[in-house]
């Protein structure tokens, strides 16, 4: 995994550094790059390169919400954690989705449970889905796929990419994804709470704009689900 770190002190850094290594299930599971300045990251920067990047709100020339704007353009998977010792930036981060706002005086074990956090979030976005309609086969991004209903006595799996038939049960499929925060919308399909936008009655909005209707069964344990992902992305 490489993770781009850019302060403009290097006692920050390498605290970061340091920490983010005693997260590691392997040796030399991460590989790091360090910057001193915005201007300086957006120089080396290019799509995919980095899996986090932890950014200083406060530097000189571009501070860290303007250098975030211009990595947002380029790359808009990349898990982007701000670090400062202030909270009066936090509600900027929405802007870019900036994944923590992890403030640098906070006790110790909240910070590493936040670092610990953006780790797990690289690792939940990049598993995979096998979508096989028998012809040919499909590679899907778990963090793409919006919802995954029955159809025809297939799967149909509804993703950013578009949708892919896929052989299999409901049940075996929602089994595989729990752990991903993939939840029953009814009897027939599955909803991705990573992608809700947001929740109106019996209503799913989509961060694409889709619409979805949750069954009276199931749209108390959505609401929750969607609660818990929010919290702990912002907690």
């Amino acid at each position: 995994m490489n993770i781009a770190i850019c302060d403009d002190e290097q006692k920050c850094i390498s605290k970061v550094r340091e920490d983010l290594c005693l997260l590691q299930s392997h040796e030399n599971e991460y590989s790091f790059d360090e910057f001193s300045s915005g201007k300086e990251l957006l120089a080396d920067f290019t799509k995919g390169k980095y899996a986090i990047i932890v950014l200083d709100i406060e530097m000189p020339g571009l501070n860290g919400l303007e250098t975030a704007e211009f990595l947002r353009n380029i790359d808009d998977k990349v898990i982007i954690i701000f670090l400062t010792s202030y909270e009066k930036f936090a509600c900027q981060g929405y802007a870019v989705r900036a994944f923590r706002y992890i403030l640098k005086n906070q006790p110790r074990s909240v910070y590493m449970k936040q670092l610990d956090d953006a780790v797990h979030e690289y690792y939940r976005n990049t598993r995979y889905i096998l979508a096989s309609d028998g012809e040919k086969t499909e590679k899907l991004s778990t963090d793409d796929v919006l919802f995954i209903e029955v159809f025809s006595h297939k799967l149909l799996i509804h993703s950013k990419n578009g949708d892919f038939f896929t052989k299999g049960t409901l049940s075996e499929c929602e089994k595989k994804l729990a752990d991903l925060m993939f939840v029953r919308l009814d009897k027939s399909s599955l909803v991705n709470i990573a992608n809700i936008d947001y929740i109106r009655k019996n209503e799913l909005i989509l961060n694409n704009g889709t619409t979805l209707f949750a069954s009276r069964n199931h749209i108390k344990n959505i609401k929750q689900c969607f609660m818990d992902y929010s919290r702990s992305r912002w907690s």
